[in-house]
């Protein structure tokens, strides 16, 4: 293992401390009685420690479960009632959100700042180093939603040596990672992609910066200031770059930068081209779930050659894609997309194994996702199996709709939702923020550009849809709201 330095904010420290501060951190958890097998709970922000304390969980084979720390505590008592960890590591300001039943069913070690409860620095530096040699780790529990439904623990099993093998091996060509990279996540460390990419890079590249949050011309600076090879963005980080003024984008150079990899939802087509433009060939996205693991990968070249694609299948990835019966459908027709990272650790949702049933096909997997593939093999996502509308017997794919809604003026960000409609089974609804809009100005532009049946019957201008920090949605909010939102706006109808 090569040397290499791991930065924060204004804080830095060598792979070495990492793994020092790791071994106590492990140790630390033994003496507090956790076992293989039993969870940890972390609400933190983007930390180093986040780093250090999942290796340390790790070293004895538990499960560290990151918790998205912008839930409120209704939200996270449930995930914490569904985890039930020994040891939660929180950060001081986040422990208002700590339901206070669990502040006296766990241990609760506050990571920054002075607090009656355990904190953190002196809580690890009294601990040794754990001797013991590190132990087959399950990884991270994550929890799960898509955009719909309620969250589900993805609980892996403990993969043998040879899956940690290649898992190391699939990653470091994924991320296009090397001993001389210098990498950084903008990303909450509690999302899969900047938590998977921040581990590997902490053990294998030259640098890792980690952002404490995103701000997109502070990313660019970073970028020229560390150096950065290679970076893992979500698709509205693209979207917040190119709002940038043409003479703050030029003012930073990014020439060290090799590898732009993104996933977390749709890039918008127009957003994607804009990226590659500016980029260059280095902007790379791949498809895949906290369930499955990456299960394509699409660099610039395939994508231009092939607009909306998200690459063709890993060599050990296997899909299939399948109709409401679960028999093949013929190619380039969508259907429900059943997928599986062959090496990937099998799972369970932790307390729901019916559901778990319910997602399989055999060995694959279903994400929930509507797809294609196309004669060269590349797939195509086209929605989400709950968001996909059935209007007067006819499929329409919202995603379709909100990219062309999207491409207008003005429209910053937009979703668009099926709503019960007496006459046809349900409607089609839309939502979009942006700049001096008009919901009638909107519909028109769009029969314009999409069938009028997919054109939504009502559009609703909304100062702000309430993306999360990877620019997650949750739709279905956005339908319990719909009857406030519908009496509170006069939307435009035909």
């Amino acid at each position: 293992m090569t040397s290499g330095t791991i930065a924060c904010g204004s804080v830095c420290i060598t792979r070495t401390n990492l793994q020092v501060h790791a071994a106590q951190v492990a140790a630390g958890l033994r003496a507090a009685g956790v076992q293989a097998g039993e969870s940890v709970a972390l609400l933190l922000r983007n930390r180093i420690e986040f780093l250090e304390i999942t290796h340390g969980i790790g070293r004895v084979g538990a499960y560290d479960v990151p918790l998205n720390w912008h839930l409120k505590s209704g939200e996270i008592e449930i995930l914490l009632d569904d985890c039930s960890p020994r040891i939660i590591f929180a950060d001081a300001d986040l422990l208002r959100e700590l339901p206070g039943a669990w502040l006296q069913r766990a241990t609760v070690i506050v990571v920054n700042g002075e607090n009656p409860t355990t904190s953190y620095v002196p809580w690890r530096d009294r601990c040794a180093p754990c001797p013991l040699p590190p132990t087959p780790a399950p990884g991270s529990m994550m929890y799960t939603s898509g955009t719909t439904g309620r969250a589900k623990g993805v609980q892996r099993h403990a993969p043998t040596s040879e899956q940690q093998k290649d898992m190391r091996a699939i990653r470091a060509a994924l991320y296009q990672m090397e001993p001389s990279s210098r990498a950084m996540v903008p990303g909450p460390l509690y999302h899969a992609l900047p938590n998977k990419f921040a581990l590997h890079a902490a053990l294998e590249a030259e640098h890792l910066t980690i952002c404490p949050g995103f701000d997109p011309e502070d990313f660019l600076a970073t970028i020229e200031r560390e150096r950065i090879t290679t970076v893992a963005v979500a698709p509205i980080m693209f979207i917040r770059l190119l709002r940038l003024p043409d003479d703050v984008k030029r003012r930073y150079d990014l020439s060290s930068l090799r590898w732009a990899l993104h996933a977390g939802g749709a890039c918008p087509l127009d957003v994607k081209q804009a990226m590659i433009e500016w980029w260059g060939p280095i902007v790379a996205e791949y498809y895949g779930g906290t369930e499955t693991g990456p299960l394509t990968l699409c660099t610039s070249q395939e994508w231009l050659s092939h607009p909306g694609t998200c690459g063709k299948p890993l060599p050990q990835a296997r899909i299939k894609i399948v109709d409401a019966d679960r028999r093949d459908v013929t190619q380039g027709l969508p259907g429900e997309i059943f997928a599986r990272l062959l090496p990937y650790p099998d799972f369970t949702y932790r307390n729901d194994p019916d559901k778990r049933a319910a997602v399989a096909l055999g060995e694959l997997v279903s994400l929930g996702d509507v797809g294609y593939q196309d004669e060269k093999g590349y797939l195509y996502i086209c929605d989400r199996i709950r968001d996909m509308i059935v209007s007067g017997g006819v499929n329409i794919y919202p995603a379709e709709v909100e990219g062309a809604l999207l491409a207008l003026p003005g429209v910053e960000d937009c979703a668009v939702i099926g709503v019960p409609d007496a006459e046809f089974g349900e409607a089609v609804v839309g939502f979009a923020s942006g700049s001096d809009l008009d919901a009638t100005a909107l519909r028109k532009q769009l029969r314009e550009r999409i069938a009028g049946y997919k054109t939504p019957r009502e559009i609703f201008i909304l100062p702000s849809l309430g993306r999360d920090s990877s620019g997650k949605l949750k739709k279905s909010r956005l339908r319990e709201h719909y009857m406030e939102i519908k009496a509170e706006n006069d939307p435009v109808t035909d």
